[in-house]
């Protein structure tokens, strides 16, 4: 079990792809944007891909910003999650506005880009810190729209992954109890405390 444990990632996913456009792709006037969001809604991602280059090569921060936030979209869609991940790293350096689930989609392209070789702890660190800065935000989040549940349950069981994985069997431990403690009946988590207790 422990480091074997396979992550959760994708299935809320997709539904967290639309929000991250709600935010701000959408709402944008740049033809090359919402000329991007039909490609990339239609399944076309070379054209979403070419559309949303042209926005993030804008000279414009703002415009550049949301063009790396479609790029990473049409990246991550097309399941090339290393260029996704990159897209939406620039497009937060950029400004960007930063939402629980553009971290969500960020932490769910470095779990899917993990090779299990990785020597130094990294990879599994960066993961943590955009679960953890997702958590955050989901947390001062005062506005009527709180984030999707399922999203939230997700990023919590990956925060326990990734303290396996970084071996911190302690906050593991911790993040397990937390887990259980607000979500009772997930008999893997179960399994995983169980686990835990023995490191």
């Amino acid at each position: 079990m422990g480091s074997k444990r396979k992550t959760r990632p994708g299935k809320i996913a997709s539904a967290a792809a639309v929000c991250v456009f709600a935010a701000g792709i959408l709402s944008a006037c740049a033809n090359p944007q919402k000329e991007g969001t039909a490609a990339l809604e239609e399944g076309n991602y070379e054209e979403a891909l070419a559309q949303f280059q042209e926005a993030a090569d804008s000279s414009d921060r703002e415009k550049s910003a949301e063009g790396y936030r479609g790029l990473g979209m049409a990246y991550y869609e097309s399941g090339e999650y290393a260029k996704a991940l990159e897209s939406f790293q620039k497009a937060v350096d950029l400004g960007t506005k930063e939402t629980v689930q553009l971290y969500h989609l960020m932490s769910v392209c470095g779990m899917q880009t993990w090779t299990g070789e990785e020597e130094d702890d990294t990879a599994y660190s960066s993961v943590l810190e955009y679960i953890q800065t997702g958590l955050a935000l989901a947390d001062a989040d005062d506005s009527e729209e709180a984030p999707d549940a399922d999203m939230i349950r997700e990023m919590k069981y990956n925060e326990i992954i990734c303290y396996e994985k970084l071996a911190d069997w302690e906050n593991a431990r911790q993040k397990a109890e937390e887990y259980l403690g607000e979500y009772p009946d997930d008999e893997a988590v179960q399994k995983e405390a169980e686990f835990l207790e023995t490191r």
